[in-house]
């Protein structure tokens, strides 16, 4: 509702939950689901806090680390902390994307090699969505990066744990989960660190170019987008 504002009288309730439903029923037959349900609960009162090394699952959790160039802020859809059988402590970061991933037709489709079986799979209508959802995954690449780094770095109780991140979509149902040499933290800091840099010395509007998407309904800025404005009047 915040970031909707005025624009809220223009839902149509119905509409929204028949949207949503999909998502939500996709949600519960995934992976992901099975394993936030399988972590212990905690009490209400325990779960608001911050985690200082016990097992649990968190959130939407709020943090903001301080970096040289500024202080970087964001939100974690879910933490899972668990224990694996030797004991060891090991960290998971779920960030949920509402994205519908549509593959592009194309006049000619390729045979691709399962790593599994090592054999061609003709599915081409999977193969197309799982191509078209990791190259989703790739724009949240940075993102990732900066939560796995705030949980590193404000969290040291859990430095030494097994980190690992997963981006699920909801639609279609697949999860991706960035490589490890991503998530070291001395990449992430850089990575991080890079993206303020340019930030910060890039002022000319043209350095900042327009990405249409369906975002650009949430987007505060869209009053003042004239491509915004653009794309949500071609795809209301």
């Amino acid at each position: 509702q915040a970031q909707l504002a005025d624009r809220l009288v223009e839902m149509d309730v119905n509409a929204a939950i028949k949207e949503l439903l999909p998502l939500a029923r996709n949600y519960l037959a995934s992976d992901v689901f099975k394993r936030v349900e399988a972590v212990p609960k905690i009490a209400a009162e325990v779960s608001t806090e911050r985690p200082r090394g016990e097992t649990g699952l968190w959130s939407e959790i709020g943090f903001r680390l301080r970096r040289p160039l500024g202080i970087l802020f964001g939100i974690i859809d879910k933490l899972l902390i668990t224990r694996a059988p030797d004991g060891a402590l090991q960290i998971e970061i779920i960030d949920f994307k509402t994205n519908r991933i549509r593959p592009q037709k194309t006049e000619l489709q390729v045979a691709r090699v399962t790593p599994k079986t090592t054999q061609f799979a003709f599915n081409f209508e999977e193969s197309d969505k799982t191509v078209a959802v990791h190259t989703a995954a790739e724009d949240y690449e940075l993102q990732m990066q900066g939560y796995a780094l705030a949980v590193r770095e404000l969290l040291p109780s859990l430095a030494s744990a097994k980190l690992r991140v997963a981006l699920h979509f909801l639609d279609p149902e697949i999860e991706v989960h960035l490589a490890e040499e991503l998530l070291e933290p001395a990449r992430c800091g850089e990575a991080v660190d890079e993206a303020m840099q340019r930030t910060i010395y890039s002022s000319d509007p043209a350095d900042f170019p327009v990405r249409t998407a369906p975002h650009c309904r949430m987007c505060n800025f869209l009053r003042v987008c004239t491509a915004g404005k653009e794309w949500v009047r071609e795809n209301s």
